[in-house]
């Protein structure tokens, strides 16, 4: 299973070819676009929906992913991210892609753990990771990217939904 996975940040969309298998978790390629040249909120809009058209054409993905900007609590940190991500969830319904949310509360609810043992198996993941592949822990996908791993096997189960 080949997962797209995003993070994107004020000006940055960050996203990373993932393919899932029952060995593991591989990375395959990772990108970094720059939104800082759009002058207005239009034109930065239309630039994510043009790279995400131009991710659609040049990439093989059985889903996208993306590391929501909620928190543990469920509080929205980052408006312009935020709104990042509503064009991404616009892109996936009118492209009838598979799109999956990660935050901690629906990782934790969906692998039934306490919260203090999800935080745990998270900088656990963070650690193997990092070791694993070519990927920091100041990453800015490696939240996601542990998320994701947590719950390859739901995911290759399809048991996620």
């Amino acid at each position: 299973m080949k997962i797209i996975l995003f993070r994107f940040e004020k000006e940055l969309i960050n996203f990373l070819e993932c393919n899932i298998t029952d060995k593991g978790l591989f990375i395959d390629k990772k990108e970094k676009v720059s939104l800082e040249f759009a002058k207005t909120r239009g034109q930065k809009y239309q630039q994510i929906l043009n790279e995400l058209n131009q991710i659609k054409r040049n990439y093989d993905f059985n889903s996208f992913a993306y590391q929501s900007p909620q928190k543990y609590k469920g509080a929205i940190k980052d408006e312009e991210s935020f709104a990042n991500t509503a064009i991404l969830h616009l892109f996936c319904e009118q492209h009838n892609i598979d799109l999956l949310e990660l935050t901690p509360p629906i990782v934790r609810d969906k692998l039934a753990l306490q919260n203090k043992d999800l935080k745990g198996l998270l900088e656990y993941e963070k650690k193997t990771l990092s070791e694993n592949h070519s990927i920091t822990k100041s990453d800015k996908l490696i939240d996601g990217l542990a998320l994701l791993s947590l719950v390859k096997d739901l995911l290759l189960s399809n048991s996620f939904r």
